[in-house]
């Protein structure tokens, strides 16, 4: 915003060179012989024009530019304004313009070269990680087919491959996250099934942990979302619970109950909980806490994931602990029919 005060200051050398060619004037017309009433009247009316035409020079750039931020303001690619700048007469205005404009068109260009890099990377990934399915797929299957007398190898083996398993999707799922639109099927679910996939897909890892896990879901609660996506979350909060559980008696409670027209998912642990000054945290990239620090194994991506879905998804989710007794992590479906 140009006030008038930052006006002025900047035009300060302007007006008083102004206004010592009119001291100079008047002093030339009283020489001639021109009386005093006649020069104090000539300096009023010169006075009061100038000062007229610098505040009207005030306000019309103070309109111009209080339109150019009102329209960066509501602008979500602020490089464009060139595009959008009001016209003006001033010869200046238009040589800023244009070079505002060259500017754009140059950052334009950088954006895209950028965006087609990350494109071509994103499909790079998510390429390499459905070849990379194939093997261990295979491995799974000689595991069942070769291995029948060593159980204990045979378990070991698998639990190894449902964390690769595991660390692979969630690299897929992080290169899909910007465009998420792209791999997204909306349809009416029904939560006790997704809630049993993930704990199916996850039943190696479940049952090697020595965790209970307990379903408290009506079978005719549904809700709308993308099943692959959800299974992937519940995945996520499901397998942070059995990184943090216990030593004994561990326990995951998933529960789903309607409230207030809305479907609230709560997937609750007995585990180590997390400190009250960490909990704010929990859900930024690359935060592991005092808990992850005791394990070499996090990278903090899990729960980040999770809340970026669904942000994307909308899908309410915040937690609740307290250290040493609990962790609950709520899921709340607002469209619901």
């Amino acid at each position: 915003m140009m006030r008038f005060k930052d006006y002025f200051l900047n035009k300060i050398t302007e007006i008083l060179g102004t206004f010592f060619v009119l001291f100079i004037m008047l002093e030339f017309l009283y020489i001639i012989g021109n009386t005093f009433s006649v020069i104090f009247l000539i300096g009023i009316v010169v006075t009061g024009m100038t000062m007229m035409k610098y505040l009207m020079d005030w306000y019309r750039k103070k309109r111009y530019f209080d339109i150019i931020e009102k329209r960066v303001k509501d602008l979500n690619e602020p490089w464009l304004i060139a595009e959008l700048l009001p016209v003006s007469y001033q010869i200046e205005d238009r040589i800023y313009q244009e070079l505002l404009r060259k500017i754009g068109s140059s950052a334009i260009e950088e954006i895209h070269k950028m965006e087609d890099e990350q494109k071509e990377y994103e499909d790079y990934i998510e390429q390499w990680i459905h070849e990379v399915k194939t093997p261990i797929t295979s491995i799974h299957l000689m595991l069942e087919n070769r291995i029948q007398n060593n159980l204990e190898l045979k378990r070991d083996l698998n639990i190894e491959l449902s964390r690769i398993e595991n660390d692979i999707d969630r690299a897929l799922y992080y290169a899909r996250s910007e465009q998420i639109y792209k791999d997204y099927l909306i349809q009416k679910l029904n939560i006790w099934k997704v809630l049993s996939r993930a704990v199916n897909k996850n039943r190696t890892v479940v049952m090697n942990s020595s965790v209970a896990v307990e379903l408290k879901c009506d079978k005719d609660i549904y809700v709308y979302g993308d099943e692959k996506w959800l299974v992937f979350m519940i995945t996520q909060v499901l397998l942070n619970a059995i990184k943090y559980k216990k030593e004994k008696d561990a326990k995951i409670i998933m529960s789903v109950k309607r409230e207030n027209g809305k479907i609230l998912l709560k997937i609750l642990d007995n585990g180590k909980g997390i400190k009250k000054e960490e909990l704010p945290r929990i859900f930024d990239k690359g935060f592991t806490g005092s808990n992850g620090r005791e394990n070499e194994k996090s990278t903090g991506m899990g729960l980040y994931l999770v809340y970026k879905l669904c942000k994307k998804l909308d899908i309410d989710i915040k937690a609740e602990s307290i250290y040493g007794e609990f962790t609950a992590i709520k899921f709340t479906f607002n469209i619901v029919r």
